[in-house]
């Protein structure tokens, strides 16, 4: 089978406004549809959410679609704590990153799930922040954090202008991570050093060289066969279905989310995701019978 790939180019508008107003107002939006997802989860993504929107249920499916068929979850309320965000040096495009936890109304925190959100913001030509795309992956209370949300400082910003694309990085990524070098050396060679990394039951683990020791035991097993890639400015996101090898557990599925930022000429990877989807096939007991002599 011929791999698919989607390509989807942001337009490189002449934005001469400095990146961080953008910033600010896409962190305000974040906090406002945090406090209404609080009040009603089906209408804050209703109206949160872009048309065109990708969410993980587990498979990818239209968010909007999705949402408008669902009932209002009225039992339970979701709350959501970002801890991070960034945004493109052209101000059109940016993430954020940080907690959620899930519980049925009046009880608090018990019973309660919680986990790990991405959410990536495109600007609208309202002038409106709208989300395009959001993953999460779940874990224990334990690792559930309130700590206010952190701001990129120190960065110099990059509108590239010479239109250097993310897609043959993000490729040669993937085409790696098949490789003997495994994922663990696919993130060595494209991660950046203060990238971000989202598992399964883990909390964010971050800084290069503790996400190459976690995804050394991940090698993928195929190609994807459909990926999706946004790119404006100084910042791109690549999403796709994947399935690795772990040399721990077997083999397991899920979906793959890499933001990619332009830094000093070259791309790099600040933040992954591998949202995995539980394997719920029961398993093949084998019988195997012996005729004995008598």
């Amino acid at each position: 089978m011929k791999t698919f790939v989607t390509f989807f180019f942001g337009c490189s508008l002449c934005v001469t406004a400095l990146a961080q107003p953008e910033l600010l107002q896409m962190m305000d939006t974040e906090k406002t549809f945090a406090q209404k997802v609080g009040e009603g989860t089906k209408s804050a993504f209703l109206e949160f959410l872009a048309d065109d929107s990708v969410i993980f249920r587990p498979n990818a499916v239209n968010g909007k679609q999705y949402w408008m068929s669902q009932p209002e979850p009225a039992s339970m309320t979701l709350v959501r704590k970002s801890t991070y965000g960034d945004i493109s040096a052209n101000g059109l495009l940016g993430y954020t990153t940080g907690n959620w936890r899930l519980y049925p109304k009046g009880k608090s925190e018990s019973p309660a799930k919680f986990g790990q959100f991405v959410t990536i913001w495109e600007k609208k030509p309202d002038g409106n922040f709208r989300a395009s795309v959001d993953i999460g992956t779940t874990h224990e209370k334990l690792f559930f954090t309130e700590t206010d949300p952190q701001l990129p400082s120190g960065q110099s910003r990059d509108f590239n202008k010479r239109g250097w694309s993310a897609a043959d990085p993000s490729m040669n990524f993937l085409r790696m991570s098949m490789s003997r070098e495994s994922l663990g050396g696919a993130y060595a060679k494209f991660a950046a050093a203060d990238v971000r990394l989202l598992l399964e039951d883990a909390p964010p683990i971050t800084g290069r060289k503790k996400v190459v020791e976690e995804m050394n035991r991940y090698v993928s097993i195929d190609f994807p066969k459909k990926i999706a890639l946004f790119q404006s400015a100084d910042m791109a996101y690549l999403w796709n279905a994947c399935e690795f090898s772990n040399n721990n557990e077997g083999t397991e599925k899920g979906n793959c989310l890499q933001i990619w930022k332009l830094r000093n000429k070259k791309w790099w990877i600040v933040l992954g995701v591998f949202a995995r989807i539980p394997n719920e096939t029961e398993p093949i007991l084998k019988n195997k019978s012996k005729n004995k002599k008598r």
